[in-house]
């Protein structure tokens, strides 16, 4: 892996980047079996393995200070993620078996962290025509708790004095700030590429990028640089400045914030990417993959591209940004709606989507299909329930007894209790997660399908239409009123319901006008396709799955169901 002084990136099939772990809170040790309560998971390790689990403990420890506590490699056998034996242990293979463990979400990750890396740092803040929101970055950074630092304010084409308040402000005074114009008022240089211009005045080897209408905290480069001993791009927590509604609704929902736990940046994953309101790296890496020419998802391409090249690309919940969001109802969704026609412009550009997909229970979707048959044939649902019933019945039994065997030879370490817990509370977050991702992409369209149903029914006498378009309204408006309901519930916001579900409504629908608009704009509409949003499991799916690459070109895939009992 890249390092800094280092003029190319490691190979991108190398292992892991380095980090320290920890078991999760809501993991166990029970003997020799390994148990994750939420969700319910269980591996059963042998002697080596459990040794290895027993030392890390719920204290943050690297590979190599575990192998050590365990005896190193004269008084261990190997270990890998699977629990296997071999002939030694060092730290290597500690760090192999830490990490399975990690992918399978028993333990906790976070960066390695270099307390004696300080390197100077130039601070890149571009901006056009927003004075006031400047003086509060400004005077955030330089207040920073950093020994060497510079601040490059990239001023892309101003009118409103923005340039001439950069350059009087105190840093300026101070020499720590200098002011770099791009552009022109009537064509502008663009973000992507005045962030470019930013990296090639930097006077210093770690570039850190930030925002404008963003207030970084003292300790924001004190908590992130010292990552780049070991990573090559490192990104830190975004939090809501203000205390309004639309910083209450931000502080759960915001697409900026990746949460309270660190993680290795997945296009996939809980961390897709890093924003450059908070993003801190090595030059040599902006250098080797620039920000595109463009206004939007910049900061994405960087991140995607960087980790294509080789680099390390890792997200801390430390070095925290305060980001000032509008509360502006009409401004808020305009900027959602900017994020969602980004998508397209991601699957145009390289065929690929922010997230992983949305588990679909094959039972779920039976219900659903006899649901729709007995509104449009009453006659048919019976027959159509029991044509449903009869197979997804025995392969839930035959899964069932599967299960069950595995309980008994886990016990007692997971309990029958454990599973129904478990079980409840993975179809609650499913039928959530189904609802949230049905609201942001498709809520519009199928208001459209079940209106025009209607229609057909009322105005063509269509047998059955105007109950099934009724039946399409009632889902989508539980669709789209369950993920509110659970949210509110959850988070428990100081705001009022009618207070947050306007912010909620802006979000959703105007990411969903982003997203078909930035189809129609990019001519794709592949980030919109259902068989990448959603994946079928449980009983039968993945039948019903090969059935359907066949005859639909569905997409086929790993069963992605839980390996718990």
């Amino acid at each position: 892996m890249g390092r800094p002084g280092a003029s190319t990136p490691s190979d991108p099939g190398a292992a892991h980047t380095p980090g320290e772990y920890r078991l999760r809170d809501d993991v166990r040790l029970a003997g020799s079996v390994l148990v994750s309560l939420r969700p319910l998971t269980a591996t059963r390790l042998n002697d080596s393995a459990a040794a290895v689990v027993r030392a890390l403990g719920g204290t943050f420890r690297s590979p190599a200070a575990v192998a050590r506590n365990v005896g190193g490699s004269a008084d261990a056998q190997d270990v890998d993620a699977d629990g296997d034996t071999g002939a030694s242990v060092d730290a290597d293979d500690v760090a192999t078996l830490l990490d399975g463990l990690h992918d399978r979400g028993y333990l906790e990750w976070r960066p390695v962290r270099d307390p004696d890396h300080r390197p100077p740092v130039s601070v890149v803040v571009t901006v056009r025509n927003d004075r006031e929101a400047l003086a509060g970055c400004l005077d955030a950074l330089a207040a920073l708790s950093y020994p060497d630092y510079e601040v490059l304010v990239v001023d892309d084409g101003s009118t409103d004095g923005t340039r001439e308040a950069a350059a009087t402000h105190a840093l300026a005074a101070a020499g720590r700030l200098r002011v770099v114009e791009v552009g022109d008022p009537d064509d502008p240089l663009g973000i992507g590429a005045s962030r470019n211009r930013g990296v090639r005045a930097a006077a210093h080897d770690v570039v850190a990028f930030t925002d404008a209408d963003c207030r970084p905290r003292a300790d924001w480069l004190a908590d992130l640089v010292l990552c780049l001993a070991a990573h090559d791009l490192v990104g830190g927590r975004i939090r809501p400045a203000g205390e309004d509604a639309a910083s209450v609704y931000e502080g759960i929902n915001s697409s900026l914030d990746m949460g309270p736990r660190a993680a290795r940046i997945d296009p996939g994953g809980e961390a897709p990417y890093l924003a450059t309101a908070n993003l801190v790296g090595r030059r040599a890496v902006f250098e080797a993959v620039p920000f595109p020419d463009r206004n939007v998802a910049e900061d994405v391409a960087v991140c995607w591209g960087a980790l294509e090249a080789g680099f390390d690309v890792v997200y801390t919940p430390r070095g925290v940004v305060e980001h000032d969001y509008r509360s502006d109802p009409a401004a808020f969704t305009a900027r959602r709606a900017t994020y969602g026609a980004s998508e397209a412009l991601l699957a145009a550009d390289g065929g690929r989507g922010q997230g992983g997909s949305v588990p679909v229970s094959t039972v779920a979707l039976s219900l659903a299909v006899v649901a729709l048959v007995a509104l449009a044939a009453p006659a048919l649902s019976t027959a159509a329930a029991a044509l449903v019933a009869v197979p997804l019945g025995l392969l839930a039994a035959v899964r069932g007894a599967g299960l069950w065997r595995r309980l008994r030879r886990l016990s007692p370490a997971v309990g029958v209790r454990d599973v129904a817990e478990s079980w409840g509370r993975g179809r609650l977050s499913d039928v959530y997660a189904v609802a949230r991702e049905t609201t942001r992409y498709y809520a519009v369209g199928l208001v459209l399908l079940g209106g025009a149903t209607v229609a057909a029914g009322v105005l063509g006498e269509v047998p059955g239409a105007r109950r099934v378009g009724f039946g399409v309204l009632t889902a989508t408006l539980v669709a789209v009123a369950l993920p509110l309901a659970v949210e509110y519930r959850i988070h428990d916001p100081d705001v009022s319901l009618a207070g947050y579900a306007r912010y909620y409504l802006a979000d959703h629908l105007g990411y969903q006008r982003g997203v078909y608009r930035g189809a129609l704009a990019h001519r794709t509409v592949a980030h919109l396709d259902p068989r990448d949003r959603f994946r079928l499991v449980g009983p039968g799916s993945r039948g019903v799955r090969t059935v359907s690459s066949r005859l639909l070109g569905w997409r086929t895939g790993p069963d992605a169901s839980n390996s718990a009992p």
